[in-house]
């Protein structure tokens, strides 16, 4: 049988894949699986692959994928990428168009579940320390789909590793539904089972990660009740996790020390020095070289109340609002100087401590599900309420929400708040079916201010991304998501 180059895993350097325990393992190049996959020091190395494949995945897409397309940002300078993202303006050959990455972090958890299980029993390389691997590798894997069914809806699925030369490498698309419930679901259901219940790392897909992963592939499923129940599970894990954050100090611990604090669930690792330049400063980099800006939208309501730490935590508040264009640097991710202003690093010379999901995330997810499934929304405000308390924000009045529309809007609207630069935006707007509403009269603005035709966003099929060129060329069964061309 003639083995593929890429099943060698050409992986690159893993000196710091994004989980702590992986973080020493030696590159692969060119090995056969006759020799791979034989050890326990290949099983290590091989899930280190797939944590260095959600980096390289993530890796400027944060941004682009989660909060560029909302009201969360606007363009940053002159740039084609940055004003076509904003503007809704995507095509096949927009960057972050291209899904190769997400789909090389499937192919490496295909090669680990395929894998892991045929490497020999041993003393350090006991029965639960197999499990926790397939854990990862199928946590990630739902991970990874999940991206790929809220940007493309229908997506190629690919669940054995493709190893034979003789095999036939196309593949049709698989609707959402259909990976939702026959892939994603199943293999966070498998990841669970064989998780170290006992695992606590938060650069890993621990217990907690693969519940409040869960809970957010049920909101999106609209399955409000699953979605309670999965996020009372992580309430009830025996190693608590909550938000607590009501100072300055703390809250900027989620980011930069997220090992440290009960806030932080599951995050990512990037350290310049190990793996290179990133495209990560798109929001926040040495000088004014950032693509994305604050949108003025979202800026005056953080303005609104200079009480709330997190106004303080997520961006340069020492910038003059008389300033003109209002530069505002996203500091969210970086520590601060003396004057509270934010450190950030060099372009694409970043370590950062990316967010994947933390405790306010889920609790508000939760306040969602509440309102959906009960015309009591006490308890909704109970949990918005307590972050903003928290956070230094006033309190919000339920009567002033009259409808469960307008109480919604106002779970999203903390959710900006709290999740801002998050990579959360987006998808709120899109799992709550508001895109066309927010975002259309605030891109004919845009428009305004660049004197183009103000066309706007108010062609619901363009929620999704287009498919990019070279994967429509590389794979002849696929169709382009309608409007976009080929």
């Amino acid at each position: 049988m003639k083995k593929l180059i890429y099943y060698t895993l050409a992986l690159g350097l893993f000196a710091n894949a994004g989980c702590k325990k992986f973080l020493d393992q030696q590159p692969i190049s060119d090995l056969a699986p006759e020799s791979f996959w034989k050890t326990a020091d290949d099983a290590k190395t091989g899930v280190a692959a797939i944590y260095d494949g959600i980096q390289k995945t993530l890796n400027g897409n944060y941004t682009d994928w989660g909060d560029a397309r909302s009201d969360n940002f606007t363009y940053g300078g002159t740039g084609e990428n940055q004003i076509n993202v904003t503007l809704n303006g995507l095509n096949s050959l927009t960057g972050a168009a291209n899904w190769n990455n997400l789909y090389y972090t499937i192919g490496r958890a295909n090669l680990a579940i395929k894998h892991i299980p045929e490497i020999p029993s041993s003393a350090t390389y006991t029965e639960a320390i197999r499990n926790n691997y397939l854990a990862q590798a199928y946590g990630i894997r739902a991970y990874m789909y999940f991206y790929a069914i809220r940007l493309w809806g229908a997506v190629p699925v690919r669940l054995e590793p493709y190893e034979d030369l003789n095999e036939d490498p196309l593949a049709p698309r698989n609707s959402a539904d259909s990976i939702l419930n026959n892939v994603i679901l199943p293999d966070l259901a498998k990841a669970y089972t064989l998780v170290t219940k006992t695992n606590t790392n938060v650069w890993e897909m621990t217990p907690a990660a693969i519940l409040a992963l869960q809970t957010d592939v049920y909101m999106w499923k609209k399955d409000y009740a699953k979605a309670l129940q999965s996020s009372q599970d992580l309430i009830n894990l025996s190693y608590k996790y909550d938000v607590s954050a009501n100072n300055f100090t703390d809250f900027k611990k989620i980011f930069l020390d997220p090992a440290g604090t009960k806030e932080a669930i599951w995050s990512m690792h990037w350290d310049y020095t190990r793996d290179g330049g990133n495209g990560i400063s798109k929001i926040g980099s040495g000088g004014n070289t950032s693509q994305y800006y604050i949108d003025s939208s979202v800026f005056l309501r953080f303005e609104s109340n200079k009480n709330d730490i997190r106004r303080w935590a997520t961006y340069d508040t020492t910038v003059p609002l008389t300033t003109t264009p209002r530069i505002i640097q996203i500091g969210k991710f970086y520590p601060v100087n003396s004057s509270n202003k934010p450190v950030p690093p060099a372009n694409a010379q970043n370590d950062a401590k990316l967010t994947l999901y933390r405790m306010a995330d889920i609790l508000l997810l939760r306040a969602e599900a509440l309102n959906k499934t009960s015309a009591n929304k006490a308890p909704v405000f109970t949990i918005v309420n307590r972050i903003r308390t928290l956070r230094g924000a006033t309190p919000l009045v339920a009567t002033d929400y009259p409808t469960d529309s307008d109480v919604e809007k106002a779970v999203l609207d903390e959710r900006q708040l709290e999740l801002f630069a998050e990579g959360r935006r987006w998808f709120d707007l899109v799992r709550t079916d508001r895109v066309i509403e927010v975002m259309d009269p605030m891109v004919r603005y845009r428009q305004k201010l660049l004197n183009i035709s103000q066309t706007g966003f108010d062609d619901p099929r363009k929620i999704l991304w287009p498919i990019s060129r070279q994967a429509l060329t590389r794979n002849t069964l696929l169709r382009q998501n309608e409007p976009y061309s080929e």
